[in-house]
C-alpha cells in the first residue's frame, strides 16, 4: 500500500495522517512495518511536517508477525484473562527496525512457552526511559473491557531537589515542542494535563514521589516537574541526564471486568535502596 499527502498545515506524522482518516489499526501497523518519507527523505512516526512538505507512505501488503524475543521478562502477576510484567528502564514496548528487543516480542515469546495461542494486547503503555508495570490482556475482547475500565496507576519518581509544598496538583497543559519528534512542553494552547503528587522522603537534595495522573499525556510527569524546577533524576530529555530514569510505574489496581477480581499489584524499582512500607492510599 502506497500514501501520499501534500501537507497544507504544521502537525506530526501520526497526528496528520489520523486527521486523512487512517485507522488507529493502521496507524500502529505504518509505526511497526510501514517506511514513511518526508521530501524523499526516511523519517518516523512523530517526525514534525508544515505545509508544502511531500509525505509517502509504503506498507507492504503481508505485515511480518511479531518476532519473539528470547530475552528476560518479569510476570508479576498472571490470571486466565490478562498479564503484569515489569518493564525494565530503557526497553521499547513496541518492535521497530531501531528495537529488534522490545517488551511486546517478550511477552511473544513467553506466550510460545506457555503455550497460549494469542496475540500481544498491550493495555498499559510505557515511555522507553520508564521502568514498571504494564497490563497486558490476553484476548481482543479483554483488552476492549479493560479500556472501558477504571484503572488506577500510581508512579515513583525520584526528582532533582526539595519541593516546598510537599502534596499538590499540577494543571498544565502540554504540547508537542515544535520542531522536536520527542519533547514536549507547557502551553497555554496544549491539551489539559493533571499531575497529584505527594513527596515521601527527602535525601541529598532530592525528594521521592508518590503521583498520579488524572491525564494520560506523553511524558507528562517528566513535563510537569521539570516546569516545576524538580526534573526526574536521569532524564536526558527534560533534566541532566543519567543511565536509569528515576521514573517507575509503581502499582495497578483496577478489578478484572470478567472474573471480578480486585486486582491490586505493586512493584518497586531497582533504583530503590529501602522497601516502601507506606500508607499508598
Amino acid at each position: 500500500m502506497r500514501l501520499r499527502y501534500f501537507v497544507e498545515k504544521e502537525s506530526i506524522v501520526k497526528e496528520y495522517i489520523r486527521e486523512k482518516g487512517v485507522s488507529r489499526n493502521l496507524g500502529r501497523k505504518i509505526k511497526l512495518y510501514g517506511k514513511i518519507y518526508i521530501n524523499g527523505k526516511e523519517s518516523g512516526n512523530w517526525y514534525p511536517i508544515k505545509p508544502g512538505d511531500v509525505l509517502e507512505i509504503l506498507l507492504p501488503e503481508n505485515n511480518p508477525e511479531i518476532q519473539p524475543v528470547a530475552s528476560p521478562l518479569e510476570v508479576v502477576f498472571e490470571n486466565e484473562n490478562l498479564l503484569i510484567v515489569n518493564k525494565p528502564a530503557n526497553l521499547s514496548t513496541q518492535p521497530s527496525r531501531k528495537h529488534p528487543d522490545n517488551l511486546i516480542g517478550r511477552i511473544r515469546h513467553y506466550y510460545l512457552e506457555k503455550g497460549i495461542e494469542t496475540n500481544v494486547h498491550v493495555v498499559t503503555r510505557l515511555d522507553y526511559a520508564t521502568s514498571g508495570l504494564v497490563l497486558v490482556a490476553k484476548t481482543g475482547h479483554m483488552h476492549h473491557r479493560l479500556q472501558e475500565t477504571d484503572i488506577e496507576k500510581t508512579y515513583l519518581a525520584r526528582a532533582e531537589g526539595k519541593f516546598k509544598e510537599k502534596s499538590g496538583k499540577i494543571d498544565l497543559p502540554i504540547r508537542r515542542l515544535e520542531g522536536d519528534r520527542l519533547r514536549r512542553r507547557v502551553a497555554p494552547d496544549g491539551k489539559s494535563a493533571l499531575t497529584h503528587y505527594r513527596v515521601l522522603r527527602e535525601k541529598d537534595d532530592a525528594s521521592l514521589l508518590l503521583l498520579s495522573l488524572k491525564t494520560g499525556r506523553c511524558h507528562q510527569i517528566r513535563v510537569h516537574l521539570s516546569e516545576l524546577g524538580h526534573p526526574v533524576l536521569g532524564d536526558k530529555l527534560y533534566g541532566a541526564g543519567g543511565d536509569v530514569l528515576h521514573l517507575h510505574a509503581l502499582r495497578l489496581r483496577f478489578v478484572d471486568p470478567l472474573s471480578e477480581e480486585e486486582i491490586d499489584v505493586l512493584k518497586n524499582p531497582p533504583w530503590l535502596e529501602e522497601d516502601l512500607n507506606l500508607d499508598l492510599n
